[in-house]
Formats: structure tokens, C-alpha cells, sequence
């Protein structure tokens, strides 16, 4: 009986805690006919994805790699020359973008991409007449705050960004660094988007005085008002999301005015040979079946579903428009003024 592969990897991936970006012992033989696949999804959304994967395609075998952005990023664009992944797996769309510069995508044919939330869908090549990319599900940058901790200091949980700057929080709040963390960019994009580049790091250099702490992670802000330590943090809404369903003592907030968002997105590595198994994976990991497991997760999906909202989010997101082309095209720029201005806070790598 043959087994497949990539259950063997999600295990693994379990079994080791994820501590390193996790391949099958096989990962240097990608040519051999199973589906590789690069993973940016949080581990346990990699073990539920690919395990509904499996139970609708038990006879694809693969293999799965699963690691941070940056360095699925830096394994793609160093293997240009010779590709090995098949198939893109929630990668940031920040990231899509320089790789369909690049021309290391393939263009998409999805059979229900009219169901697809326009902000969702790459713009349509001139040429090719088709995406080369499409977001599966968003996340977004929220306010995670101990309101217990708080309390003790006698202040109250602030709702929206402009509160975050109010004296009374000096010292209280954690940020990731946007150099190190694509969380961090993703709030830097959200506070361009909805202040304007000027107002935005006016923003930014009044919200300076607050932080106690620029993280490497994007979690660790989460991580550290939970703990009391730093009882406010700009994290991410799935950290939240799991935080809350692990009955740590949190909240998450959304904040009044909008949040910056990003796509954990879908694509095709550009290849002489398409493998028929990585069509037939972008066609599940595109439907509506698939949807409904990405809802699980988080309240922003490509495809409506019936799926109740999870716990922590909002019912009906408040989205900004983002400009994900042009701030991939800028984002280069943007970190050196940020580097430049508030590096002095970023903890020690």
C-alpha cells in the first residue's frame, strides 16, 4: 500500500514542535513526481488544510515545507534558476507580488473565480488574461490587550489607534518590528492606508513614545500582554483568535478607525511541467469546501461560507482598500525610513 507522503509530513511537522521549517526526508528530490508544496500557514492550519486535502485526494502524494515568509520567499527566489516547490500555500500577498514580477509565477485558471471577493484576486494580466495569484484568507493587525492588567493600573482598554497614543500608556504597548515580522508590515501598511503616508508616520512617531518594545515575531506582542508583562500589543487577529480559544486573558481589539490586513494567498510556481496534481490542488485549496476550513480560522475568506464567525473576530470585517502591488513595490523604501527612525527599541535578535 503506498503512503502518502505528505500525511507522514504533517506528523512530523506535529511531532517536532515545528521548531525549524519542516520538509519529508525527500525534499531534495522534488522532480520525482509528487506535488511539492511551500507552506505559510500557522502549523496547525497546515495540519487541518492539508488533512482535508487528503480526505478529498487520497491518491495525490506530496511533500510540504513549511516556514515563515521570509524564508519561504528566500527559498523561492534562490531556486529560481531551478524551481522545485509546485505550488504557493498562504504566502503573504506582499511577497506574491515581487514573485510575479520576477516571472516565477504561472497564471491561474480557477473554475469559480467569479465567486471571488474582488480584493482577494491579483488584477488580471493584459496578456494572459488570468491571475497570478488569488488571496484564500486574510489576516489582520488588531490590538491584543490583558484588561485585568490594566485594571490594576486603573486604565481602561483602549479601542481604536488614536487612544494608543494617550500618555497614560507610555511604556505599555509592544509592536513587531516591520523589518523582522510581516505582521509589522501589515500594521505599518494598514496606518499608510487609512492616514496617508504624512499622517501615517506622524502616527508612528507619536506611538513610538508609548512602545516599551519592537518584536522580532509577530506573536510575541500577543504573547507578552497575555503574560501581563506588556499589557498592550499590535499582533495579529489569529494569535488572538487562538489565545482566546486557549482561555488565556486576553482581548482582542479591532480598532475603530480600520486595520492594515494582508492575503495568505495561492499560486503556481512557473515550471516547463505543470504536474496534473498541483492543477488539481489549486482547484481544492480554491473551492468552497476549502473556504470553509480557512473560516475556521479567520473571519476574512476569498468565498462567502455559512460558517459561524470564530471566536474574537468581527462579524463583518472592516476592511480598508490596500494597495498590495504598490506597497510591495515600496516596501524596501518604507523599512529603511523605519529602521531609521525607531530601530532603537527593537529587541535584541
Amino acid at each position: 500500500m503506498i503512503r502518502r507522503i505528505g500525511e507522514v509530513c504533517v506528523a512530523l511537522l506535529l511531532c517536532l514542535g515545528f521548531m525549524c521549517g519542516c520538509s519529508t526526508q525527500r525534499k531534495e528530490k522534488a522532480n520525482d513526481g509528487k506535488l511539492l508544496i511551500y507552506a505559510c500557514f500557522e502549523h496547525e492550519q497546515v495540519s487541518q488544510y492539508l488533512a482535508a486535502f487528503q480526505k478529498a485526494h487520497p491518491d495525490i502524494e506530496y511533500e510540504v515545507i513549511v516556514d515563515s515568509h521570509g524564508v519561504i520567499m528566500a527559498k523561492l527566489l534562490a531556486e529560481r534558476a531551478n524551481p522545485k516547490a509546485d505550488v504557493i500555500f498562504g504566502l503573504s500577498a506582499f511577497n506574491m507580488e515581487q514573485l510575479k514580477n520576477e516571472g516565477l509565477l504561472s497564471p491561474l485558471t480557477l473554475t469559480n473565480l467569479k465567486a471571488f471577493n474582488p480584493q482577494f484576486v491579483d488584477s488580471i494580466d493584459s496578456k494572459e488574461k488570468k491571475p497570478y495569484y488569488v488571496g484564500l484568507s486574510g489576516v489582520e493587525s488588531v490590538i491584543i490587550v490583558n484588561e485585568k492588567e490594566l485594571a490594576k493600573k486603573g486604565l481602561k482598554t483602549p479601542s481604536s489607534y488614536a487612544e494608543l497614543l494617550e500618555p497614560q500608556y507610555k511604556g505599555l504597548i509592544t509592536m513587531p518590528n516591520p523589518s523582522s515580522s510581516g505582521t509589522g508590515f501589515l500594521s505599518m501598511v494598514g496606518f499608510v492606508s487609512l492616514m496617508g503616508e504624512k499622517g501615517a508616520w506622524e502616527y508612528m512617531s507619536a506611538l513610538d513614545k508609548n512602545i516599551a518594545l519592537y518584536t522580532h515575531s509577530g506573536s510575541k506582542p500577543a504573547r507578552l500582554a497575555a503574560s501581563g508583562e506588556y499589557p498592550i500589543g499590535i499582533s495579529l487577529g489569529y494569535r488572538g483568535h487562538k489565545m482566546l480559544k486557549d482561555s488565556e486573558p486576553i482581548a482582542m481589539i479591532f480598532p475603530k478607525e480600520g486595520y492594515g490586513w494582508d492575503l495568505e494567498s495561492l499560486a503556481l510556481v512557473r515550471k516547463d511541467s505543470i504536474k496534473p496534481s498541483a492543477i488539481t490542488f489549486i482547484e481544492w485549496a480554491s473551492s468552497e469546501s476549502a473556504m470553509k476550513e480557512y473560516a475556521s480560522n479567520n473571519a476574512l475568506v476569498a468565498i462567502p461560507t455559512n460558517t459561524p464567525t470564530p471566536l474574537g473576530y468581527e462579524a463583518k470585517p472592516r476592511i480598508i482598500p490596500i494597495d498590495f502591488a504598490t506597497f510591495a513595490k515600496e516596501r524596501d523604501s518604507m523599512l529603511k525610513q523605519w529602521d531609521k527612525q525607531f530601530q532603537n527599541k527593537s529587541e535584541a535578535k
